[in-house]
């Protein structure tokens, strides 16, 4: 056995090395900008992080905001993915453990978790500085679900904790479950995973028993929401602050969230993990998810499949209950989690439990594309434009008290996808990096003061104009073309 966890640690060891060698490069991504320059010109903490706070996000606004001003620079968040990297090890370490606790044998749970480690959402943690702290939400929410299962579990068949225990799990779980809520409601949805893997591993014990475990955890789970919410209303009158809305009357049609979430659940029975533009391999996987829930009816597992549901509902349960959602993968990353696990755990009903090589062979493949997708969606195009963008910066002429004007063309959307074999990846599907254009001047100020530091931040406010080619402000102006549609 410690051979065997020897040879995952080198394995996972070498990964994470190639990784961060991957994403340790000069490039930015959307708010990064706008938060680095209003911390640098002294409106950050007074105006952005109230933002965090109406999203009811205080803790993650804190973090984040402290983090990007530690790091002074675009280039330095660089050292935010690396912690990306690190912690999103942790969150799939935390949950091979688990599963080697519930009776998952190493190999296949190593395959889950390498798995689940690739999928896209988690590469938008990584591959994005601005959300390097998603994954304390993560951990925190899951751990604290550990905890509620562990005092559940009792009806499962599982020994039963004295009551002083219970009731400090109980109080610990609480606790982290709201500080994770104040980080990332999404992810603070981990809440309920734990509770998810042993109902699927515990299918031979009595229908009523399973339902009796999972009231209590969803009781402890809604409660804990409810606090959330109190706790979130009480910040917002207290700092003065509304609550961010979202009001769109297509989203809260009951058919329209229907539909959409029919859509998220078919993205996630493909794994999430293949973005070809050959659709063959997201048609298989697709096909591979038909035949498990096929055969889980026909063996009458049907508490099984509703499971499987139900909890897919609650992963993506802030999105169901807003006006406007968005297929974002960081916004269904968990329930694609839920889907790897409940396809592979099927599979090897099948198969026999293979060997490490095997294991550490099939977890290769996936954790190849991940590095393509990284690369070929995220750091390649985006080094490429941070790199024009602070060429562009560097040979911009010094500010001598009148105004420069800085005249930008989009970028075409599809840019850097006909480039590609990949369908370009982002944070929402199929959009180029630029495709929202409100990190250009931020950028391009950020840049320019990086490469002019004898200029302060007042004086490129003041004389510093970038807009876009198309903009009235531009008209009957001498401008300097910065073109994106470079070649």
């Amino acid at each position: 056995m410690k051979k065997t966890n020897t040879l995952y640690w080198i394995y996972s060891f070498c990964v994470g090395i190639a990784l961060i060698l991957l994403v340790v490069q000069n490039y930015f991504s959307l708010d990064e900008p706008n938060i680095l320059w209003e911390l640098r010109s002294g409106t950050g903490w007074s105006r952005f992080y109230n933002l965090f706070i109406a999203d009811g996000r205080p803790i993650y606004g804190a973090i984040q905001m402290g983090a990007i001003e530690v790091a002074g620079t675009l280039a330095n968040l660089k050292f935010l993915r690396i912690i990306s990297v690190l912690f999103t090890f942790l969150f799939s370490l935390l949950i091979f453990n688990y599963l080697k606790k519930k009776g998952v044998t190493a190999p296949v749970a190593f395959i889950i978790c390498s798995m689940i480690f690739s999928i896209p959402g988690f590469s938008v943690f990584i591959c994005w500085a601005q959300q390097y702290s998603h994954h304390f939400s993560s951990i925190f929410s899951f751990y604290a679900g550990m905890l509620v299962t562990a005092v559940f579990a009792f009806r499962l068949g599982e020994d039963k904790l004295g009551r002083s225990t219970e009731n400090k799990y109980i109080f610990f779980a609480v606790l982290l479950q709201l500080f994770s809520l104040l980080i990332y409601q999404s992810m603070a949805l981990s809440f309920v995973i734990p509770a998810f893997f042993t109902l699927v591993l515990k299918r031979d014990v009595a229908v009523k028993n399973r339902l009796y475990f999972l009231a209590s955890v969803l009781f402890l789970f809604f409660i804990c929401l409810i606090v959330y919410y109190k706790l979130f209303q009480s910040i917002l009158h207290s700092s003065g602050i509304a609550m961010t809305t979202r009001g769109t009357s297509e989203g809260i049609d009951p058919l329209f969230k229907l539909k959409w979430l029919m859509s998220i659940l078919k993205e996630a029975s493909k794994l999430h993990l293949l973005l070809l533009k050959n659709s063959l391999p997201s048609f298989v996987f697709s096909l591979v998810m038909v035949f498990i829930l096929i055969r889980d009816l026909i063996l009458k597992r049907f508490m099984d499949v509703l499971f499987l549901f139900l909890f897919a509902a609650l992963l993506i349960l802030p999105h169901l209950v807003i006006a406007v959602s968005w297929g974002a993968s960081r916004n269904f990353a968990l329930i694609t989690l839920i889907f790897i696990f409940y396809s592979v755990t099927r599979i090897f009903e099948l198969l026999p439990s293979p060997p490490v090589a095997i294991a550490i062979a099939v977890s290769s493949v996936f954790i190849g594309l991940m590095f393509m997708n990284i690369l070929e969606g995220w750091v390649k195009p985006m080094k490429k434009d941070y790199n024009y963008l602070h060429e562009f910066a560097g040979k911009l002429p010094p500010i001598q008290r009148d105004t420069l004007f800085v005249g930008y063309i989009s970028p075409a959307w599809n840019l850097h996808e006909k480039k590609s074999f990949l369908k370009y990846y982002y944070d929402e599907f199929n959009a180029p990096e630029f495709f929202r254009i409100w990190p250009i001047v931020p950028g391009l100020k950020c840049l320019y003061q990086d490469t002019h530091p004898g200029t302060n931040m007042e004086t490129i406010n003041k004389y510093l104009r970038i807009d876009s080619v198309n903009a009235p402000s531009l008209k009957n102006k001498q401008f300097i073309e910065l073109n994106f549609n470079y070649q």
